[in-house]
Protein backbone atom coordinates (compact mmCIF):
# COMPACT_ATOMS: atom_id res chain seq x y z
CA UNK A 1 0.00 0.00 0.00
CA UNK A 2 1.18 3.42 -1.00
CA UNK A 3 1.48 6.59 1.14
CA UNK A 4 -1.92 8.03 -0.93
CA UNK A 5 -4.08 5.54 1.06
CA UNK A 6 -2.06 5.65 4.01
CA UNK A 7 -3.19 9.13 4.40
CA UNK A 8 -6.57 8.22 3.04
CA UNK A 9 -7.04 5.98 5.40
CA UNK A 10 -5.95 7.89 8.60
CA UNK A 11 -8.83 10.14 7.26
CA UNK A 12 -11.19 7.76 7.29
CA UNK A 13 -10.03 6.18 11.00
CA UNK A 14 -10.71 10.43 11.80
CA UNK A 15 -14.05 10.19 9.83
CA UNK A 16 -15.24 7.17 11.94
CA UNK A 17 -14.38 8.29 15.63
CA UNK A 18 -16.42 11.45 15.20
CA UNK A 19 -19.29 9.79 13.18
CA UNK A 20 -19.62 7.33 16.48
CA UNK A 21 -19.34 10.24 18.66
CA UNK A 22 -22.20 12.17 16.63
CA UNK A 23 -24.20 8.90 16.80
CA UNK A 24 -23.81 9.16 20.66
CA UNK A 25 -24.74 12.59 20.70
CA UNK A 26 -27.82 12.29 19.12
CA UNK A 27 -28.90 9.03 21.52
CA UNK A 28 -28.24 11.04 24.20
CA UNK A 29 -30.50 14.20 23.08
CA UNK A 30 -33.18 13.49 25.51
CA UNK A 31 -30.42 12.59 28.39
CA UNK A 32 -31.48 15.14 30.92
CA UNK A 33 -27.91 16.90 32.04
CA UNK A 34 -26.13 15.31 29.32
CA UNK A 35 -23.16 17.07 27.38
CA UNK A 36 -22.19 17.09 23.83
CA UNK A 37 -18.68 16.10 23.06
CA UNK A 38 -16.97 16.96 19.87
CA UNK A 39 -13.50 15.02 18.46
CA UNK A 40 -10.14 17.02 17.85
CA UNK A 41 -8.36 16.09 15.17
CA UNK A 42 -4.77 17.32 13.80
CA UNK A 43 -2.36 16.73 11.27
CA UNK A 44 0.72 14.94 11.85
CA UNK A 45 3.65 15.95 9.64
CA UNK A 46 5.89 12.56 8.71
CA UNK A 47 9.36 13.44 7.05
CA UNK A 48 10.17 11.03 4.45
CA UNK A 49 13.34 10.66 2.74
CA UNK A 50 11.15 11.43 -0.96
CA UNK A 51 9.81 15.14 1.16
CA UNK A 52 13.62 16.16 0.89
CA UNK A 53 14.94 18.84 -2.00
CA UNK A 54 13.39 21.61 -3.90
CA UNK A 55 9.48 20.98 -4.45
CA UNK A 56 8.81 18.35 -2.37
CA UNK A 57 6.47 18.04 -0.16
CA UNK A 58 6.07 15.88 3.74
CA UNK A 59 3.53 13.32 4.14
CA UNK A 60 0.80 14.85 6.29
CA UNK A 61 -1.84 12.59 8.15
CA UNK A 62 -4.73 13.10 10.49
CA UNK A 63 -3.99 12.14 13.94
CA UNK A 64 -6.75 11.83 16.10
CA UNK A 65 -5.96 14.89 19.25
CA UNK A 66 -8.76 14.17 21.53
CA UNK A 67 -12.33 15.27 21.94
CA UNK A 68 -13.82 18.72 23.40
CA UNK A 69 -17.09 18.61 26.06
CA UNK A 70 -19.55 21.42 25.40
CA UNK A 71 -20.33 22.66 29.14
CA UNK A 72 -23.42 24.86 27.91
CA UNK A 73 -25.80 24.98 30.20
CA UNK A 74 -29.05 23.12 28.24
CA UNK A 75 -32.53 24.52 28.77
CA UNK A 76 -34.43 23.96 32.27
CA UNK A 77 -37.68 22.04 32.19
CA UNK A 78 -40.25 22.20 35.15
CA UNK A 79 -41.58 18.83 35.95
CA UNK A 80 -42.94 19.30 39.40
CA UNK A 81 -41.14 16.10 40.49
CA UNK A 82 -40.19 16.72 43.83
CA UNK A 83 -36.85 15.06 43.71
CA UNK A 84 -35.96 16.81 40.48
CA UNK A 85 -33.03 19.62 41.05
CA UNK A 86 -31.56 21.51 38.31
CA UNK A 87 -28.12 23.88 38.85
CA UNK A 88 -28.42 27.04 37.39
CA UNK A 89 -24.72 27.72 36.92
CA UNK A 90 -21.43 26.60 36.48
CA UNK A 91 -21.34 23.67 39.28
CA UNK A 92 -21.79 19.96 39.36
CA UNK A 93 -23.92 17.57 42.29
CA UNK A 94 -21.57 15.95 44.04
CA UNK A 95 -22.68 11.99 44.71
CA UNK A 96 -20.66 8.62 46.22
CA UNK A 97 -20.15 5.77 43.91
CA UNK A 98 -18.08 2.48 44.41
CA UNK A 99 -14.92 4.64 42.88
CA UNK A 100 -15.20 7.40 45.33
CA UNK A 101 -16.95 10.85 44.31
CA UNK A 102 -18.01 11.86 41.03
CA UNK A 103 -19.54 15.00 39.97
CA UNK A 104 -23.02 14.89 37.77
CA UNK A 105 -25.42 17.58 36.40
CA UNK A 106 -28.58 15.27 35.97
CA UNK A 107 -30.52 16.06 38.79
CA UNK A 108 -32.86 13.29 38.86
CA UNK A 109 -32.73 12.04 41.89
CA UNK A 110 -34.84 9.42 43.99
CA UNK A 111 -35.02 7.03 46.90
CA UNK A 112 -33.65 3.87 47.33
CA UNK A 113 -35.28 1.37 50.01
CA UNK A 114 -33.64 2.61 52.74
CA UNK A 115 -34.59 6.08 52.13
CA UNK A 116 -31.14 7.66 50.72
CA UNK A 117 -31.40 10.40 48.49
CA UNK A 118 -29.48 8.58 45.37
CA UNK A 119 -29.37 8.93 41.47
CA UNK A 120 -31.02 6.65 38.70
CA UNK A 121 -27.90 4.79 38.67
CA UNK A 122 -27.84 4.54 42.48
CA UNK A 123 -25.23 6.77 43.56
CA UNK A 124 -25.47 8.51 46.65
CA UNK A 125 -25.94 12.02 46.84
CA UNK A 126 -23.52 13.52 48.79
CA UNK A 127 -24.24 16.57 51.79
CA UNK A 128 -21.88 19.11 52.04
CA UNK A 129 -21.06 17.45 55.54
CA UNK A 130 -20.24 14.00 52.77
CA UNK A 131 -22.73 12.07 54.63
CA UNK A 132 -26.08 10.81 52.67
CA UNK A 133 -29.53 12.46 52.55
CA UNK A 134 -31.99 10.15 54.82
CA UNK A 135 -35.61 10.71 54.87
CA UNK A 136 -38.24 9.00 57.11
CA UNK A 137 -41.17 7.19 55.74
CA UNK A 138 -43.71 9.89 57.21
CA UNK A 139 -41.75 12.90 55.52
CA UNK A 140 -44.04 14.62 53.05
CA UNK A 141 -43.38 17.94 53.35
CA UNK A 142 -39.62 17.66 51.54
CA UNK A 143 -38.21 21.40 50.40
CA UNK A 144 -34.67 22.30 48.59
CA UNK A 145 -34.01 25.80 48.66
CA UNK A 146 -32.38 27.51 46.01
CA UNK A 147 -29.17 27.80 47.91
CA UNK A 148 -29.55 23.77 48.17
CA UNK A 149 -30.35 23.85 51.34
CA UNK A 150 -32.76 20.18 51.88
CA UNK A 151 -35.71 20.90 54.59
CA UNK A 152 -38.60 18.36 55.58
CA UNK A 153 -41.35 19.41 57.94
CA UNK A 154 -39.13 18.17 60.79
CA UNK A 155 -36.11 20.83 59.58
CA UNK A 156 -32.85 20.96 57.79
CA UNK A 157 -31.74 17.63 57.08
CA UNK A 158 -28.65 18.73 55.31
CA UNK A 159 -27.10 21.07 52.17
CA UNK A 160 -26.49 19.55 48.77
CA UNK A 161 -22.76 19.83 48.27
CA UNK A 162 -21.42 21.38 44.90
CA UNK A 163 -18.32 21.60 42.81
CA UNK A 164 -17.06 23.84 40.68
CA UNK A 165 -13.52 23.15 38.98
CA UNK A 166 -11.08 25.17 37.40
CA UNK A 167 -11.14 23.50 34.35
CA UNK A 168 -14.42 21.86 32.77
CA UNK A 169 -12.61 20.42 30.40
CA UNK A 170 -10.09 18.58 32.80
CA UNK A 171 -13.05 16.84 33.36
CA UNK A 172 -13.56 12.89 32.47
CA UNK A 173 -17.00 11.59 30.84
CA UNK A 174 -17.19 8.00 32.74
CA UNK A 175 -20.54 7.39 31.74
CA UNK A 176 -22.79 9.30 29.95
CA UNK A 177 -23.28 12.50 32.37
CA UNK A 178 -20.83 11.05 35.37
CA UNK A 179 -17.27 12.92 35.48
CA UNK A 180 -14.23 12.41 37.31
CA UNK A 181 -12.06 15.25 38.50
CA UNK A 182 -8.13 14.30 37.09
CA UNK A 183 -4.76 15.18 39.06
CA UNK A 184 -4.34 19.06 39.04
CA UNK A 185 -7.49 20.13 38.59
CA UNK A 186 -8.39 22.89 41.38
CA UNK A 187 -12.17 21.69 42.51
CA UNK A 188 -14.27 24.65 44.89
CA UNK A 189 -17.36 23.05 47.32
CA UNK A 190 -19.86 25.49 47.54
CA UNK A 191 -22.71 26.92 45.80
CA UNK A 192 -21.30 30.77 45.37
CA UNK A 193 -22.95 32.12 42.34
CA UNK A 194 -25.16 29.48 41.20
CA UNK A 195 -28.72 28.51 42.63
CA UNK A 196 -30.69 25.24 42.50
CA UNK A 197 -34.03 24.89 41.07
CA UNK A 198 -36.29 21.94 42.63
CA UNK A 199 -39.01 20.42 40.41
CA UNK A 200 -37.11 21.21 37.53
CA UNK A 201 -34.49 19.18 35.46
CA UNK A 202 -31.55 20.70 33.13
CA UNK A 203 -32.34 19.30 29.30
CA UNK A 204 -29.67 17.58 27.30
CA UNK A 205 -27.79 20.43 25.67
CA UNK A 206 -27.66 18.71 22.60
CA UNK A 207 -28.84 20.54 18.98
CA UNK A 208 -30.64 17.90 17.27
CA UNK A 209 -30.49 20.14 13.67
CA UNK A 210 -27.01 20.71 14.32
CA UNK A 211 -25.88 17.31 15.02
CA UNK A 212 -27.59 15.64 12.51
CA UNK A 213 -26.48 17.98 9.67
CA UNK A 214 -22.60 17.42 11.29
CA UNK A 215 -23.46 13.58 10.94
CA UNK A 216 -24.48 13.68 6.56
CA UNK A 217 -21.92 15.61 6.24
CA UNK A 218 -18.89 13.25 7.60
CA UNK A 219 -20.92 10.01 6.43
CA UNK A 220 -20.51 11.74 2.92
CA UNK A 221 -16.85 12.64 3.58
CA UNK A 222 -16.40 9.35 4.45
CA UNK A 223 -17.55 7.78 1.29
CA UNK A 224 -15.50 10.54 -0.85
CA UNK A 225 -12.55 9.14 0.43
CA UNK A 226 -13.28 5.67 0.49
CA UNK A 227 -14.34 6.17 -3.20
CA UNK A 228 -10.69 7.97 -3.54
CA UNK A 229 -9.23 4.75 -2.12
CA UNK A 230 -11.20 1.97 -4.32
CA UNK A 231 -9.75 5.09 -7.31
CA UNK A 232 -6.27 4.41 -6.36
CA UNK A 233 -6.61 0.79 -6.14
CA UNK A 234 -8.20 0.73 -9.25
CA UNK A 235 -5.38 2.78 -10.83
CA UNK A 236 -2.48 0.75 -9.00
CA UNK A 237 -4.36 -2.29 -10.72
CA UNK A 238 -4.23 -1.10 -13.83
CA UNK A 239 -0.48 0.05 -13.76
CA UNK A 240 0.22 -3.53 -12.69
CA UNK A 241 -1.11 -4.84 -15.47
CA UNK A 242 0.02 -2.74 -17.99
CA UNK A 243 3.60 -3.29 -17.08
CA UNK A 244 2.76 -7.39 -16.65
CA UNK A 245 1.83 -7.43 -20.29
CA UNK A 246 4.61 -5.32 -21.14
CA UNK A 247 7.05 -7.72 -19.63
Amino acid sequence: MDNTNYIALSRQMALWKQMDIVSNNMANMNTSGYKTDDALFTSFLVQTPEAQGVGSEPLFFTEDFGSFQNFIEGSMLHTGNTFDVAIKGDAFFCVDTAGGEKYTRKGQFSLDAEGKLVTNDGAVVLSENNEPFFFAPGEKEITISENGDVLTENGLIGRLKLAKFADNQKLLKIAGTMFENTQGNAVIYGGDGVSVHQGTVEKSNVEPISEMTKLINLQRSYEYVQQMIDNEHERISNTISTYAQLA
